[in-house]
């Protein structure tokens, strides 16, 4: 049966179209204050019936009761990355959750490990109403706009979710041929020739993908793609990408902040380059090396509290790995007076991969280790890293738990399929070398992972060998 044909579902659903797009501009300061206040309260009460989140506010001595706005979120205890995936599944949803109206979804693993939440419809038909206030806020018609959105339709990622979950029920009601999702791991040329007959006026992806295909438009593909505006999602844009790309399509790219463990869109940057945070859905905060938090606009690692949705609560979690400088609040030309990321995010400006036969790959899905580990069904690599030397050359390094090696199938047979899955990924002309490692050391300075790709090929450098 279609979930929306059920009337709390349907209901709600609609209750979200109609008033969340407008609450950002609608809702007066105070207004807001007490809207926010409201939906926190409500989301530690959620919380506490999260047996992860019980422990930890137990053990600090902390009741709900105690909780009597925003102004309180200091009294609780922050929630890692570790925390969650250490108490994947049960841990993490409420005790009376039903896991059967719930879905997995996964965060890409680019740092690591995967982190694995649970979401559900409402939670789902809530968040999408951020993508209508960003259309509204540029003057797009939501129910006309041709838009067309590029990422990742693997096994529980959020995209594939919402696809297949959200989007299809949907089509039962509305008329959604003005939308367009493709999966990122189809050939470039793919694409863009989907691209060419939908002609879209809005296209959301990877910074890399809208690189490739400004690129491939240079040689003469995709006459007919020329859209009205381009949002950059998943990693942070780089100027020459931004600058190459809104050159060759004359048009806006701009920067959006989404991220599995939100949902939606944190932030999105508007056509005055500020970075304007979905306040009435998040709580930001930052910290320094020390958990203490900073003074506005100072930099600080990122601690985000969700004030929407149900599933896996996600309340002072400092899993995102990111820099930012947030300030409370700020009046812009555009419109809009929320609190804003200064200066956009640090930490997202990964590295692509480009190769010599012109495809390119954002970091995120260039990781196809995982599988290969999960064929075997072992946890033998206790740690991977990805480095593009050239554009011409990739090495694979692998740490081996030294307890796990002589159990199951063999390093060398691991080593081989990897190499064997690459070679198939990259084409004939990149060399393939996959080779263990005792550790695989942090980046200078850094105080987070070290990264799971990393690509010594610049984009600007790629490009123009790719143009010689």
């Amino acid at each position: 049966m279609n979930p929306f044909l059920n009337p709390v579902v349907g209901f709600t659903s609609l209750k979200y179209y109609l008033t969340v797009p407008k609450r950002i501009t609608k809702l007066s300061p105070k207004q807001m204050e007490k809207y926010r206040d409201k939906a926190f309260k409500k989301t530690i009460e959620y919380a506490y019936k999260t047996p992860l989140y019980h422990q930890k506010y137990k053990d600090a001595g902390i009741h709900p009761r105690d909780i009597h706005g925003i102004k309180d979120i200091k009294k609780l205890p922050y929630i890692s990355k570790k925390d969650i995936r250490n108490n994947f599944p049960d841990g993490i949803i409420p005790t009376n959750y039903n896991k059967k109206k719930g879905y997995i979804i996964a965060t890409g693993g680019t740092t690591g490990k995967s982190v694995f939440l649970y979401t559900d419809l409402l939670s789902m038909a809530e968040s999408i109403q951020i993508s209508v206030r960003e259309l509204n806020h540029f003057g797009f018609n939501h129910k006309k706009t041709r838009f067309a959105h590029i990422g990742n339709l693997s096994t529980n990622r959020i995209d594939l979710v919402m696809e297949e979950k959200l989007y299809g029920p949907l089509k039962t009601f509305f008329n959604v041929d003005h939308i367009l999702n493709m999966d990122v791991n189809q050939p470039i040329k793919t694409l863009i020739n989907k691209l060419d007959s939908f002609k879209p006026d809005l296209l959301v992806t990877y910074p890399a993908i809208h690189q490739h295909l400004a690129f491939l438009k240079k040689k003469g593909y995709g006459k007919n793609f020329n859209p009205k505006l381009l949002f950059s999602a998943g990693a942070m844009l780089d100027e020459y990408t931004r600058s190459y790309v809104e050159d060759v399509f004359g048009c806006r790219l701009l920067n959006s902040y989404p991220s599995v463990e939100a949902g939606t869109n944190i932030a999105f940057e508007c056509k005055e380059g500020t970075w304007h945070v979905h306040h009435d859905f998040f709580h930001l905060e930052a910290i320094d090396d020390n958990q203490e938090l900073v003074a506005p606009g100072e930099r600080g690692h990122l601690v985000i509290t969700k004030l929407y949705g149900r599933g896996t609560p996600i309340v002072r979690y400092t899993g995102m790995d990111d820099w930012v400088r947030i300030i409370d609040k700020m009046e812009c030309n555009c419109g809009l007076k929320t609190p804003v990321i200064k200066g956009g995010v640090e930490g997202r400006m990964k590295a692509n991969i480009i190769l010599p036969n012109g495809k390119i790959f954002p970091p995120g899905a260039f990781c196809f280790i995982e599988p290969v580990l999960k064929k075997f069904n072992t946890f033998k690599v206790k740690q991977y890293q990805i480095i593009q030397k050239k554009i011409d050359e990739i090495e694979i390094l692998l740490v081996i738990d030294e307890d796990l090696r002589n159990v199951g199938v063999s390093v060398e047979e691991i080593k081989e399929n990897i190499k064997q899955t690459y070679r198939e990924k990259v084409g004939p002309d990149v060399t393939i070398n996959v080779k263990e490692v005792d550790e695989i050391k942090h980046p200078k300075d850094a105080r987070k992972p070290p990264p799971i790709v990393i690509s010594h090929v610049t984009s600007k450098n790629g490009y123009k060998q790719l143009e010689n």
